[in-house]
């Protein structure tokens, strides 16, 4: 199976795109691509050398010039394998490095330098604290403050912020982790705290 990698690397350059454009329609020398594209025949051979590596141009003898065709074939066989197969990378690892990068560049000893005025990295801070809220216990707004206060001295922010995010719920006082609730599952509309 060809390399993908290598197909789309040949075409993130200008100059093969507009190579490519021009034997798309016909097959054509290296000296009237040259001549095209402005550029000179050594280049145009180097460009074409990339993209029949990747597989996309094929040459042939006719005489004293070799001619070059697009093929597009291998381009469609990239785009549908693309298509078809799922994401190879873990998506949930890459997450939870970003969530163990920002996490220690925020946490000093256990309590957040600052509350992030990024919204992801916010994001992170809030979904590291509701885990510490049980889910089927019911908190008065004393306990809330007093597990929060551990993580920084801003209660008040942090708790609305968690309020906002749906990781918390609160009635008449009484705050609560929702039932089936995704630490994951943020707002977009926080508004920023600190820097």
């Amino acid at each position: 199976m060809m390399d993908i990698v290598t197909l789309f690397k040949a075409l993130a350059d200008e100059s093969r795109i507009r190579i490519i454009a021009l034997i798309g329609d016909r097959e054509l020398s290296v000296e009237e691509i040259a001549a095209a594209v402005e550029l000179s025949p050594a280049t145009v051979s180097h460009h074409l050398g990339r993209l029949r590596e990747s597989g996309l141009v094929e040459a042939t003898r006719e005489q004293y010039y070799t001619i070059y065709r697009f093929r597009k074939q291998p381009l469609l066989e990239a785009l549908r394998t693309l298509a078809e197969q799922p994401v190879k990378p873990a998506l949930g690892d890459d997450i939870a490095k970003y969530d163990h990068k920002v996490l220690g560049d925020y946490l000093v000893d256990g309590k957040l330098k600052t509350i992030p005025a990024q919204r992801k990295k916010r994001d992170v801070i809030l979904r590291y604290l509701v885990k510490q809220f049980a889910r089927e216990r019911r908190y008065k707004e004393s306990e809330v403050n007093q597990i929060l206060v551990a993580f920084h001295d801003d209660v008040a922010t942090l708790r609305r912020e968690l309020i906002m995010a749906k990781l918390l719920e609160r009635e008449s006082g009484i705050y609560w982790r929702p039932a089936g609730s995704s630490s994951a599952r943020m707002l977009t509309t926080l508004t920023p705290t600190t820097t």
